[in-house]
C-alpha cells in the first residue's frame, strides 16, 4: 500500500508542474492580447518582447504559489 501512496503522490506532483506550465502558457497569451491591443492603441511596445520577458516571471510565480500551498498542506 505504501507504494501505490508514493505513486499517487508522484503523480499528483506531475499533475501539478504540468498546471503550472499550463497557466503559464495562457496567462502569457493573454498577457500579448492586451498589449496587442495596446499596440493598435497607438501605444509604441513590441507585443512580443513584452511577452518574451514576462514568461518567465509569470512561470516562476506560478511555481512560487503552487508550492507555497503544497507546503501550507503539509501537516
Amino acid at each position: 500500500m505504501d507504494q501505490r501512496a508514493k505513486l499517487q503522490l508522484r503523480l499528483q506532483e506531475t499533475v501539478e508542474s504540468l498546471s503550472v506550465l499550463v497557466l503559464t502558457y495562457y496567462a502569457v497569451g493573454l498577457l500579448a492580447y492586451m498589449v496587442k491591443g495596446g499596440k493598435e492603441a497607438g501605444l509604441a511596445i513590441h507585443p512580443e518582447i513584452i511577452a518574451a520577458i514576462a514568461a518567465p516571471i509569470i512561470a516562476l510565480t506560478f511555481l512560487v504559489i503552487s508550492r507555497r500551498r503544497r507546503h501550507k498542506q503539509k501537516p
